[in-house]
């Protein structure tokens, strides 16, 4: 029986499994990998963006739409 296909979730998801594993912290792959590539910042949750401004100018507007 053949495997479905990964969905982009599903790689997120193995990377970041993989990620999470680590390297031996002596390795000199581990050691480069560390001083060269970052760890990528963590993403904004969308709710920061809104501002709550935005939400009392749609609530105003709804108000006077009725």
């Amino acid at each position: 029986m053949p495997r479905k296909p990964l969905t982009p979730r599903g790689v997120a998801r193995m990377r970041e499994r993989e990620a999470n594993v680590g390297l031996d912290a002596e390795d000199d792959a581990a050691q480069w990998l560390a001083e060269n590539h970052p760890p990528a910042p963590p993403k904004t949750p969308k709710a920061a963006k809104k501002s709550v401004t935005l939400h009392r100018f749609k609530r105003q507007q709804d108000r006077e739409n009725r």
